[in-house]
């Protein structure tokens, strides 16, 4: 049943590109040892060029067959983005370093899977320009984002993965909520309760993959998130936490949690959306016999785990 939902999220998230849904797999597939997302394909031994002219970039569309389009120039003018948008596949673009308002435009055209990840840093109006980009877009480099520059991220049409943004300011955070897709925040390692808060409100699932220890009090708040939530980092969870997720109506990910207590296991027990453990999480007689007498069928999915005892 997980495995069908998350299919079904995967694949409405992202249509056009296998090696697209193949990244969205990792960072949902159920019983994995991390959810965090692949990262876009690396240049590997191509070298950096400083620029690609329009007739360059033609021949660069026209002669790839298969497979991401990596393009390792510094800058690239606003024609020749428009060139390169028109790849119908992944497009790596990570050696970018800045970007200004006509190739965020042109790039904002393109139909497929788009890393940016070389970004250290862009302005709202660049923002704002790439949005009507609809397919998963990586932008691993930023670190921090201000609020004129998350209300315009919000709007992107597709997944967004933020993974390097370690500090985010609850405003931000409000306004990274209007986003209506997949969102991945894994750089993230501490949730207060604001920010708990405006996350919740997320329109799209969400992957808060770098928290390790999660409060009681963050857990209840980010239970209010009525899309799949993943939590790949987080490997012990305390009872009244798991108390907290256990409000949470969605398909709740755990791919780390190393030991399920009885008490742990008698609250997720009762989730209401559905709940993903590992397959190497260790399950006592205790905690098997909670998940026995609350079981329902609806409320809980575990794939696979490793009994601490025969019994």
């Amino acid at each position: 049943m997980v495995a069908h939902v998350f299919a079904t999220t995967i694949t409405t998230a992202c249509r056009a590109c296998p090696l697209a849904v193949l990244r969205l797999a990792v960072l949902w597939l159920v019983a994995a040892t991390s959810l965090t997302p692949a990262a876009p394909p690396a240049a590997g031994t191509a070298p950096r060029v400083q620029g690609v002219s329009p007739a360059e970039a033609t021949r660069l569309v026209a002669n790839h067959r298969t497979g991401p389009l990596i393009v390792t120039a510094t800058e690239i003018d606003t024609a020749t983005a428009a060139i390169l948008a028109a790849w119908q596949g992944d497009l790596v673009l990570d050696q970018l370093v800045s970007l200004d308002a006509g190739v965020a435009a042109a790039l904002g055209q393109h139909r497929g899977p788009l890393s940016l990840a070389g970004l250290s840093s862009i302005s709202p109006d660049v923002a704002r320009r790439l949005s009507p980009h609809d397919s998963i877009l990586w932008l691993d480099g930023l670190s921090t984002l201000s609020t004129a520059t998350a209300e315009a991220l919000a709007q992107h049409k597709g997944p967004l993965i933020l993974d390097g943004v370690s500090v985010l300011s609850p405003p931000a955070g409000w306004a990274l909520a209007r986003h209506s897709a997949w969102l991945s925040l894994a750089a993230i390692d501490l949730v207060d309760i604001p920010l708990a808060r405006a996350l919740a409100m997320h329109s799209g699932p969400l992957s808060l993959d770098g928290i390790v220890q999660l409060t009681p009090a963050a857990a209840t708040e980010l239970s209010r998130l009525r899309y799949p939530l993943s939590l790949g980092g987080v490997v012990t969870l305390s009872p009244r936490a798991a108390s907290g997720l256990s409000r949470h109506d969605s398909l709740l990910s755990l791919p780390r949690l190393a030991i399920l207590s009885p008490d742990v296991a008698r609250s997720l027990a009762t989730h209401r959306g559905g709940v993903a453990l590992p397959a190497r999480c260790a399950v006592s007689y205790e905690s098997a016999v909670a998940l026995g007498r609350s079981w329902n069928p609806q409320a809980l999915s575990i794939v696979d785990f490793t009994a601490t005892a025969d019994r």
